[in-house]
């Protein structure tokens, strides 16, 4: 009969759990050489796939990663289809034939948590994550712990660089087909069916003054830039509404002053002389606009000699 757990070992064997679970994918914000990364807007799937002709099939391998997490499982893809729990970076190899639905014909777990193992997944520094500049290489992360028939120690190698423009990093997966990468600035690099290499240029790895400087220059260029058709829309927009707001205050204007004569009903209103020089007084207003807008457009600059 087994002895009873005492608290120190029901404690001990508590911790080893919970740190099994911890460690169990690797983590995002983990600590490398003294600082923390942050990569966890990273997270979630992302796909690249390779196309290889091969007569008389074409052959398609997708390679589907989630950098802070396991993959989950795809709803309506037969489980033979897919990797098993615990894999964190998954590759499925199609043959597509003329004329003929296309076959899985290989499904394999390159990296990841698998069979009840933990991979000792490694984060290296080259610049330092969150503080490369536009082009550097910031940091190289190395997801171990693949296993796929009679191969064993698969992993895969990412390499992250500065890109301060790339800072959405939704995936897209109508672009895969086009670009071969569901995801702006990832791309693959090559498999030679044991280790899988991957690029990706992101703004998320720069410094971090350096993306604010790309965000706003990005904003700035979406601004409309102001055309003399524009310049000159904006010009009648605001005469028009002078104009009517001229005009009602003149006519409020002269039915008080009327109302304070005793006038009433439709006397209050200008008398039909002075609506007859309404368009002369709006006509001398408006070429004081106007003139006031030549004059703040001028580019003459310096002294005129008269």
């Amino acid at each position: 009969m087994l002895a009873p757990l005492s608290l120190k070992n029901t404690v001990a064997l508590a911790l080893l759990a919970s740190a099994a679970t911890v460690n169990a994918v690797f983590d995002c914000g983990m600590v490398v050489d003294g600082q923390s990364l942050n990569l966890t807007a990273l997270a979630g799937p992302h796909t690249v796939q390779t196309l290889r002709s091969t007569p008389p099939s074409t052959t398609i391998t997708q390679f589907t990663f989630d950098l802070c997490a396991p993959l989950q499982p795809q709803v309506g893809v037969p489980a033979n289809q897919q990797c098993a729990a615990g894999t964190q970076v998954c590759g499925v190899q199609t043959i597509a034939l003329q004329d003929e639905t296309p076959f899985v014909a290989e499904v394999i777990p390159i990296s990841g948590d698998l069979n009840g193992a933990t991979a000792a997944h490694v984060a290296e520094r080259r610049i330092g994550a969150n503080t490369a500049k536009a082009g550097q290489s910031a940091l190289s992360v190395n997801l171990v712990g693949g296993q796929w028939g009679d191969v064993e120690a698969m992993e895969t190698f990412i390499d992250f660089a500065c890109d301060p423009t790339l800072y959405d990093v939704t995936p897209d997966p109508a672009q895969l087909a086009d670009t071969g990468s569901d995801t702006a600035g990832l791309r693959f690099v090559s498999w030679d069916e044991k280790t899988l290499n991957l690029r990706w240029d992101t703004a998320v790895v720069c410094d971090q003054e350096l993306v604010k400087a790309a965000q706003n220059n990005n904003n700035n260029n979406n601004n409309e830039t102001p055309t003399s058709s524009s310049t000159a829309y904006r010009i009648t927009k605001y005469v028009l509404i002078g104009i009517l707001l001229f005009a009602g205050a003149y006519f409020g204007a002269t039915a008080y002053s009327n109302y304070r004569k005793g006038a009433t009903g439709v006397d209050l209103l200008p008398s039909s002389e002075t609506v007859m020089d309404v368009p002369y007084v709006a006509r001398d207003f408006v070429k004081k606009i106007a003139s006031g807008f030549s004059r703040s457009e001028s580019t003459r600059d310096g002294y005129a000699a008269f």
